[in-house]
């Protein structure tokens, strides 16, 4: 019999892994891992897509028609409360192989460290080559010189210091481009010491020495900031033909070329927004809220948003919140650096709730979204493709 602690452990374990977890519960679980080796074991097989798969085999075996149709009864109601709109939360397969299959292997792992047996790898055998991103830039000059970066930060900054002293000389103020490629992330640390993450296919561009009056810098992709408070500079971010004007904060701004909309979200202090040609009026933004600049028409809108999601990248998480299918594939292939298609254009509309870990392998993201939302990821050629099962 599992006793009630095994099943607290349980639903802490689903909490933790979908990414739903409280900070007070964060560190009762902290605690149960620091006990044995074998609960840090358990732990590493739970984010393990072959012993994920394996559970799910598992489950096939049980009865578990009627938790899924309590489920379903309540993916029902919330379709009704969202007018029609198809909502598969990701914990319909995964609450049960965690929540069954974990309960068992917390109680194997309370009597003995045996190692879970080895499965047979995911289908199809390449989608466990292809690996999350890591940090990795490429720098220009205006003169067309380029610099790598790559994880070993103290070379960064040599290379990066050694760039601007070789320019010191002139008189002119070089731009300078900062490129994150797919599969990539970089964190820059400007002169006024402002820090800005970079998200992969993103690109900062900025001066290699600010001015006396401004601090201007220009967006393409999704980029974090963490603004150096200074009254008599201001900072102003450029993007899609939006301005940003900062005066000390941290907020997270993105605009990719399939996003309609440049998205800029205030975690903490003041900024404010208008057209980049600076002759229409500003928008204060207040923390916990996000403005939506529409590229079309140029115009602003404002929503109150869990900027938890919204920032989860900058964290080691992807939280998807009421995303469809082919949003969360555009995020997933921008990070994993894969090609993808669909084989039937419906799926691309299948909304999906959830949180996977940022830097595990892209099977563990696939099988969950494979046991929960009834798809089967397949390989053709150099592409993932995504079909009904």
């Amino acid at each position: 019999m599992i006793n009630e602690r095994d099943e607290h452990i349980s639903q802490l374990l689903y909490k933790r892994i979908v990414g739903i977890i409280t900070p007070e519960e964060q560190g009762e679980l902290d605690l149960w891992l620091k006990e044995r080796e074998a609960h840090e074991q358990l732990y590493k097989r739970l984010l393990d897509p072959k012993n994920l798969d394996q559970e799910y085999r598992r489950r096939r075996m049980m009865n578990v028609e009627r938790p899924m149709n309590e489920m379903q009864k309540r993916i029902n109601a919330s379709e009704k409360k969202h007018h029609a709109k198809r909502w598969m939360q990701w914990g319909i397969a995964a609450s049960i192989v965690l929540l069954l299959g974990a309960g068992l292997a917390i109680w194997k792992a309370r009597e003995s460290a045996i190692p879970a047996p080895a499965i047979a790898e995911l289908t199809p055998k390449t989608l466990v080559n292809i690996k999350p991103g890591a940090t990795k830039a490429v720098l220009t000059t205006d003169d067309g010189t380029e610099v790598l970066l790559g994880t070993d930060e103290q070379k960064n900054r040599k290379v990066m210091q050694k760039i601007v002293s070789a320019a010191s000389t002139s008189q002119a103020v070089r731009k300078l481009n900062l490129e994150v490629p797919r599969g990539g992330e970089f964190k820059i640390v400007l002169e006024d010491s402002t820090e800005v993450w970079l998200n992969s296919e993103s690109k900062l561009i900025y001066p290699e020495a600010f001015s006396d009056k401004e601090r201007r810098v220009a967006v393409v992709g999704e980029a974090y900031f963490k603004v150096k408070k200074e009254a008599k500079r201001p900072f102003l971010v450029e993007t899609d033909g939006q301005l940003v004007k900062v005066y000390g904060t941290e907020f997270n701004i993105r605009s990719y070329s399939e996003d309609k909309q440049v998205y800029t979200t205030l975690l903490s202090g003041s900024i404010s927004l208008s057209k980049a040609d600076e002759k229409s009026g500003e928008l204060m933004l207040t923390p916990g809220r996000q403005a939506l600049f529409h590229k079309d028409n140029e115009e602003i809108s404002v929503k109150n948003v869990n900027t938890d999601v919204v920032v989860s990248w900058r964290h080691g998480r992807f939280v998807f919140e009421e995303q469809n299918l082919e949003q969360i594939m555009q995020v997933l292939s921008r990070w994993y650096d894969f090609k993808y298609r669909f084989q039937d254009e419906s799926l691309k509309q299948i909304v999906f709730m959830g949180s996977i870990p940022r830097y595990s392998e892209l099977g563990t993201a696939l099988t969950v979204l494979e046991k929960s939302g009834g798809l089967h990821f397949g390989m053709k050629g150099d592409a993932v493709v995504i079909s009904h099962k």
